[in-house]
């Protein structure tokens, strides 16, 4: 049977041989009545019926347990190595000699690869990974065994006499070039490999040559090394010959001899989990070096994942290819037969053979390069050896690029270089990468303690990649957009997208590289903590920017689906292939940095470096897991009179080992001058469950009183380690309390109801001077609300205080992702005009004073908070946005798109207004310049806004091109469709066409097949659709299994939402009715309005084609329609 080049396929062959002279004649059987046979029939019937009852309520329970198993005990290495998950610990890579010859085109190459194992106990397998490789016909599996000789020098020069002919030995194995390797053939499942167990020994030319066969074996050549000890400073000089002869006849001298044994290789077996097995006719021998060599090839592929290839086109619109590795997190294993498992670290030796005209880059610096001497046009480049890391971490590019390079001095005085490379025609807008690389890693020098580990930092933008951006030590892979920053038109939030992905990629450095997690479970930790510290050291580069403040706003956001009953911990076990690429969610990266600047906080900046520098110091080129980081931290709080005591171990397990997070409910006792705080799980689901209820944190909690001046302190005053405590608080009786300083513990407040309204009225008389305090307060009642435990009422009104003006962005972009929230599940309700009225005059006094973004903003934060506020405008269908994005959008589509006149940091919202209020003509001009614009930036709006388009005919067409036309890495983007039509035309599409697209975007990488169904499901909020959505995923189960975590997401998500529109949408039309009733008869109001009717939360639907009618409005006023 021929093994194929991709999965393991089994195929049965049987011969049957008919006798064509058989007759067939009826004699005997068993005769029924039709009765019996009807029964029978009606019975297979019910039967049927019956298993596919039982069928669905099993599916359906499997969908919303799964998240409930994290509490299940972690399973057993042994069962996971048993199920092909992990691979067996006992064999161990340290170097990998590398070569590989690759052809852009005829898009594949081979491969040599030499692996320096050693087993730690007796073993008669080798297991390793492979994925789309075909190996070649003959691995070798040498046995390296180094043996010191005691001897004499004349015994030692008379063998040299005796053995002068000896043969010249190569001193590697890797003088065989990989283009000498002819294609290798298929395997078979089991392939038998004829070679025998041999042993030579051998010492190099001026010392003895023996040979001894084992099992008729021949002899092999090998590395050789002699150590003669005690002649090295010996010289004719020092005496005369006989007496030098008699001193060197009794010194006893040491020759270290090396031998090798071929072992035998039974048989090859391809074996679920991308694993190779190597079964061997003998057992490797603990503490042993073996080689382990193979050949391979493979092909260049047309993902995103592994070695595959990028298009662009140049200025002349001539498109040239590159190649491109992105191994994480299990992905080098298609490029190379490894041990892909982030624990199996080892160094890499690499080179590879490319055309002349190409420049290939990789981890480390070019040692040399070379001609190929039969093949003009040809040389290999080869790179110094690495450090020790792990496979994820291996990358290299062949392109076509230049490059621009400074350098900076390390923390251990070395000059090293730093280069940006990218294609020539954007040269100019890699300057801001270059600028900002060199502060960053001075910066995390200083911060780490530790100075980077290698002696070159190369950052590169890709044409094609999937992600932001990929930490490859010594080699930064970026998404173009990520890391292309045009100082005359890009906008502030495309250069902060920039600046925080290079903070967050050149943390990996250390945190993910240096230290790296020994397995998938850990994952968090590097992704949370150079989540955390992208935002430190961008601040610092950036300091105006104020970047720190959205860090916070992120942390709101995340709260959210954290509160979900489909969350997991942050922590959680890893026991499915499927899990590791699940495990890349925002919990991962934000509530892990979250959690690590909660502890930065809790223990002080101070001990927290030291416990950095602590840690990094004891596990570099190794493996931790979580625990070591904590220890790490807790050694140096020993020294902390207040966190002696405390365990950090205990303190930090208890976050990152539960899923969910808790509200912390405080009653105040206004006459005792105490407060009781309790804690319980903070959850939207109406069923969550039972163990996460139970759950208890430790919760540092820090408190103030609004009305304090001065700087608050975000240090924990007290802790809360049970259900509940009452504690004395400093907070007058008629003081609000604000618990939760700045936002850093990740938990909410609920608060009595008299401190609500003194927080309200401190709101709005402007006593809170935080703009994060004023933005978590309106979060967490809007959420509180949400899950019931306070009055939409309560929360609806602190946002009033708005209306007279907020100069934060960080509180505009809480008040308004809230109101997101509001939007799309009251926008087919009747009483959605009013919440189009109120968000208006909400934001209108604000947007006056910002002259509506029609001129140019004072600063970075200005232009931010425009182009919110703005944006928000024309999604509340404001005539006078709209007029003026169309009246915009027309200008450009005049002159052809050859000069753009929209402000950059506006042009994104009017693409979408034209598209939204346009037809075929507008749709059109955007997608033919997203296909003619070589500037990625530009790229990235343009798709991103064509999804805004209503017209059906149009969004299938959008959609149709997103498995065909457009490129792979902007794919996704046309599917993040507007609610609710376009994203029901979506779902429908995917329905319909499920295994083509699931097969394209599967295709590009694991993860882009989630943002389709998040872009087709995440704005579900009618039961219909509800049910829908489940019976999609009952039906596609085994394609959905890898993205598992997210589907109960959607599914927790919607229900959320039907749930709270029977619970909460009358209330809030009612709400909204009233407050625009009293405010048009307010004596301070300059609006004019009609007596408005009560509202209903009946709902409504309207034709996709259909324009809402409202009044135009002056620009300095707002009118309230009425329904």
């Amino acid at each position: 049977m021929t093994l194929s080049t991709s999965r393991q396929q089994f195929l049965a062959h049987e011969t049957h041989t008919v006798d064509e002279d058989i007759e067939y004649d009826r004699k005997g059987g068993v005769f029924i009545s039709h009765c019996v046979c009807c029964s029978l029939v009606v019975l297979a019937i019910v039967i049927a019926a019956l298993v596919g009852i039982i069928v669905y309520f099993i599916t359906c329970h499997k969908l919303t347990q799964k998240p409930e198993e994290y509490w299940n005990e972690q399973p057993d290495y042994q069962e996971l190595v048993a199920s092909g998950v992990r691979l067996p610990s006992e064999v161990v890579p340290s170097f990998y000699r590398l070569k590989i010859k690759a052809d852009l085109d005829t898009l594949n190459f081979t491969g040599d690869v030499y692996i320096t194992i050693r087993a730690s106990r007796k073993v008669k397998e080798i297991i390793l990974h492979s994925k789309y490789l075909s190996i070649g016909p003959n691995p070798k599996v040498t046995e390296q065994i180094y043996e010191k000789v005691e001897t004499l020098h004349r015994r030692a020069k008379r063998d040299v006499e005796k053995t002068s002919t000896s043969p010249t030995l190569e001193n590697k194995p890797e003088t065989q070039t990989a283009n000498t390797t002819p294609p290798p053939p298929s395997i078979s499942t089991k392939m038998s490999i004829d070679s025998s167990n041999t042993t030579a020994t051998i010492v190099n030319s001026t010392t003895s040559s023996t040979t001894q066969n084992v099992s008729n074996a021949s002899m092999r050549s090998s590395n050789t090394s002699v150590f003669i000890d005690k002649l090295a400073n010996i010289t004719e000089s020092q005496g005369n010959a006989d007496n030098i002869s008699n001193r060197r006849a009794n010194w006893e001298t040491q020759v270290t001899t090396s031998s090798v044994r071929n072992i035998k290789i039974v048989s090859i077996l391809e074996a679920s989990g991308d694993r190779l097995i190597l079964t061997l006719a003998s057992a490797l021998k603990p503490n042993v070096d073996y080689i382990l060599e193979m050949s391979f090839q493979g092909n260049i592929s047309n993902s995103m994942t592994g070695f595959y290839k990028s298009t662009y086109k140049n200025e002349k619109q001539e498109e040239r290819t590159i190649a491109a590795t992105q191994f994480e997190p299990t992905s080098a294993r298609r490029a190379f037969p490894c041990f892909d498992e982030p624990a199996f670290k080892a160094q890499f030796e690499i080179s590879i053979a490319h055309k002349q005209n190409l420049t290939v880059l990789s981890n480390m610096k070019v040692s040399t390069q070379e001609l190929i001497a039969d093949q003009p046009g040809w040389q290999w480049t080869h790179f110094d050896r690495s450090v020790k890391m792990s496979t994820y971490l291996v990358a290299y590019v062949m392109c076509d690029f230049v490059s621009i390079a400074t350098s900076y001095v390390s923390k251990d005085n070395i000059i090293k270089p730093v280069k940006v490379w990218v294609r020539p025609e954007l040269l100019q807008k890699a300057r801001y990468a270059l600028t900002i690389t060199p502060k960053l890693l001075e910066y995390y020098e200083d911060l780490f303690g530790v100075p980077y580990a290698l002696d070159k930092i190369d950052l590169i933008g890709i044409p094609d990649f999937s992600s932001g951006a990929m930490e490859n030590w010594g080699l930064i892979t970026f998404r173009e957009p990520f890391f292309l920053v045009d100082e005359g038109t890009s906008t502030v939030r495309e250069r902060m997208q920039v600046g925080i992905a290079a903070a967050h990629e050149l943390a990996h450095q250390w945190f993910g590289n240096l230290v790296t997690m020994r397995w998938w479970t850990d994952l968090w930790l590097n992704e949370g903590f150079a989540t955390y510290i992208e935002f430190v050291g961008f601040d610092h580069v950036e300091p105006g920017l104020h970047i720190l403040e959205q860090f916070t706003r992120y942390k709101m956001d995340l709260l959210r689906p954290d509160s979900l009953r489909s969350t997991q911990a942050v922590s959680r076990a890893v026991t499915d292939a499927a899990d590791i690429a699940q495990k890349f969610n925002e919990l991962s990266y934000q509530k892990g940095a979250n959690l690590i600047r909660m502890l930065n906080h809790t223990i002080s900046e101070t001990l927290f470096q030291k416990g950095l520098v602590h840690y990094l110091n004891e596990w570099k080129y190794t493996n931790a897991e979580e625990n070591d980081l904590w220890e790490a931290m807790s050694n140096v709080t020993k020294t902390d009179p207040e966190l002696k005591d405390r365990s950090i171990v205990t303190f930090m397990n208890s976050w990152t080992r539960q899923a969910g997070y808790p509200v912390v409910n405080v009653l105040r006792n206004y006459e005792a001058g105490d407060a009781q705080f309790e804690q319980r799980l903070f959850t939207v689901s109406s069923e969550p469950y039972e163990r996460m209820v139970k759950q208890i944190w430790q919760l540092p909690i820090s408190y103030t009183s609004v009305g304090m001046p001065g700087n608050w302190s975000t240090k924990p005053k007290l802790w809360l380690t049970e259900r509940e405590i009452t504690a004395k608080i400093d907070v007058a009786s008629d003081q609000a309390l604000y618990v939760n300083v700045g936002a850093i513990g990740y938990y909410r407040v609920n608060y009595d109801q008299k401190n609500w309204q003194m927080l309200s009225e401190a709101l709005k008389n402007g006593q809170v001077k935080s703009a994060i305090t004023r933005a978590q307060l309106i979060d967490d009642a809007f959420n509180l609300a949400k899950a019931s435990l306070l009055s939409y009422s309560e929360a609806l009104s602190l946002t009033t205080y708005a209306i007279e003006g907020e100069d934060s962005k960080a509180v505009w972009d809480t008040i308004l992702t809230n109101m997101g929230f509001l939007k799309t599940n009251l926008a087919s309700t009747a009483g959605y005009t009013r919440f189009q009225d109120y968000v208006r005059l909400l934001i209108s006094k604000q947007l006056a004073k910002l002259k509506y973004g029609l001129e140019k903003p004072r600063d970075d934060n200005e232009a931010l908070l425009v182009e919110g506020l703005v944006s928000w405008d024309c999604e509340m269908e404001s005539p006078r946005c709209r007029d003026w994005a169309t009246h915009e959008f027309n200008i450009w589509m005049n002159t052809g798109g050859t000069g753009n006149p929209i402000p950059a940091h506006l042009r994104l919202i009017v693409y979408d207004t034209a598209l939204r209020y346009g037809g075929r003509r507008e749709f059109e001009f955007v997608l033919s310049r997203f296909y003619n614009t070589t500037d990625p930036s530009g790229k990235e709006r343009l798709i991103a806004s064509l999804p805004s388009v209503r017209d059906e005919a149009l969004i299938n067409t959008l959609l149709e091109k997103s498995l065909s036309e457009i490129p792979k890495q902007y794919a996704g983007a046309v599917w993040s469709t507007a609610p609710p039509f376009a994203a029901q035309v979506a779902r429908k599409f995917l329905q319909k066409n499920f295994y083509r697209v699931y097969n394209t975007f599967t295709g590009i990488d694991e993860f882009m097949f989630r943002a389709i169904l998040d872009g087709s499901f995440d704005t579900v909020n009618t039961q219909e659709d509800l049910d829908q959505l489940r019976a999609f995923a009952r039906l596609h189960a085994a394609e959905l299994k890898p993205m598992s975590q997210s589907v109960a997401r959607l599914v927790d998500t919607a229900a959320l939402r039907v749930r709270w529109f029977n619970n909460h949408a009358e209330t809030i039309n009612q709400w909204l009715d009233n407050y625009l009733t009293n405010f048009t008869k307010s004596p301070k109001d300059t609006t004019t309005s009609s007596t408005p009717s009560p509202t209903t939360s009946t709902r409504i639907t309207t034709p996709s084609n259909s324009t809402d009618i409202t009044t135009t409005a002056p620009l300095a006023e707002i009118t309230i329609s009425t329904t």
